[in-house]
């Protein structure tokens, strides 16, 4: 998204800076083509965005509008993706910590994935406490597709015929569908893989094709080129992920009942379409060392800034600019390693504005009320999506 002085000007005398924004229309129009990617390829395929990534109602209601599921990892997200009207059969539930919502959910028509065999027993004493109801879920997999890590989520593949055989001991319990999700594994290899490994588990355990497949996320998104070449590899695109993710399901599977396909995005369809502008406060010379203070922190813009620079625009409308040489912007709070930019150089000056893109992913949902309460978010369409918090909402909670 481009800024110019007048409209961030704007946008600073009705929220105040710092300030998330929304780009609504380039999010629907990157969201119907990774979904048409796909779908060209399987037309069995539903998106099912994750709510952990930015759960913003406005953004969720939007992703249902769209046609989208909602999946959601907390009875906290779930109760959201509730409100802003998904029903429980488009909603998929995974997640280690499932409490009091989970047995509603599954009679309501929901995707659960039992993520761990406690989980499971709890399903099963529902299912046996309550004959005349059917407890249909799904298992969430961990699966070792040479990701070279042990990841803790999931029931381990060794132990699935333990579960299918518990399973149907208890008659109106029915496993159907199944779910794995991959993380630091972006790869197209990886993905084919993923796919690949999940197709053989439905051969082997299925006696019918299971009703989904879910694969989880981890794709790249579309971004901007000063972030994309600090990937070590290329990043490819979402024909690319369509041929190595949908490409094996139409290859194997057929026929009417044949298995939904779902990919759960958050980044990939969020990311570069929420920037955060914040305002420089001031710039320290400290033993040869520049610093730009701005009134944002690093918590604003998630976890991604301590791994790489995020794109960047300065908006000025000063004349009296400073030109600095591998100066760390830096935020408000009293920690060191806050860090949103390192090594800047080019022309700055104080009340000039450094606007981060990219900055939609695990941003303002991962904001802590830390020093500062949280500040707006808003759609440059003008519609307010989050107001700021005040300092009594944050210490409301305590005694």
């Amino acid at each position: 998204m481009q800024f110019d002085v007048k409209t961030v000007k704007k946008y600073e005398s009705q929220f105040a800076s710092p300030l998330y924004v929304f780009d609504e229309d380039a999010f629907v129009k990157n969201y119907r083509h990774f979904e048409e990617c796909l779908k060209k390829v399987y037309n069995n395929y539903k998106i099912s965005y994750s709510y952990k990534t930015n759960y913003a109602p406005y953004i969720g209601r939007l992703v249902k509008n769209l046609g989208g599921y909602a999946e959601v990892v907390s009875d906290m997200e779930l109760t959201i993706a509730r409100k802003v009207g998904n029903e429980d059969k488009h909603i998929v539930f995974n997640g280690p910590c499932k409490e009091s919502l989970l047995e509603g959910f599954i009679l309501n028509g929901g995707m659960a994935n039992v993520d761990n065999f406690e989980e499971l027993k709890r399903i099963l004493s529902y299912a046996k406490k309550n004959p005349q109801y059917i407890y249909n879920f799904g298992l969430r997999v961990n699966i070792d597709i040479g990701q070279g890590f042990i990841s803790r989520f999931g029931i381990d593949e060794s132990d699935l015929k333990a579960v299918f055989d518990k399973v149907k001991t208890v008659p109106n319990a029915k496993i159907i569908g199944i779910h794995c999700h991959i993380g630091r594994s972006r790869s197209i290899d990886a993905w084919k893989k993923r796919a690949t490994k999940m197709i053989e588990i439905a051969d082997k355990y299925f006696t019918r094709q299971p009703e989904y497949i879910s694969l989880g996320s981890g794709m790249f998104g579309e971004m901007n080129p000063s972030l994309s070449v600090q990937f070590e590899s290329d990043i490819p695109s979402y024909e690319e992920y369509a041929e190595a993710v949908a490409g094996p399901f139409a290859d194997h599977f057929s026929g009417d009942d044949k298995p939904v396909l779902f990919t759960e995005p958050g980044t990939t369809l969020i990311n570069k379409y929420i920037s955060f502008i914040s305002k420089v406060l001031s710039i320290k010379h400290i033993k040869g060392k520049t610093f730009i203070v701005l009134n944002g922190s690093k918590h604003n813009i998630g976890e991604i800034c301590e791994l790489k620079n995020l794109p960047i625009q300065i908006i000025s409308e000063s004349k009296n600019k400073e030109n600095v040489s591998d100066a760390d912007c830096v935020g408000y709070t009293c920690l060191e390693h806050d860090v949103l930019y390192k090594d800047f150089s080019g022309s700055i000056s104080v009340g000039d504005y450094i606007i981060f893109d990219n900055a939609g992913g695990y941003s303002n949902v991962s904001k802590p009320p830390f020093i500062k309460p949280n500040c707006y978010m808003i759609s440059s369409n003008g519609s307010i999506i989050k107001r700021a918090e005040s300092t009594e909402e944050v210490i409301c909670t305590y005694e």
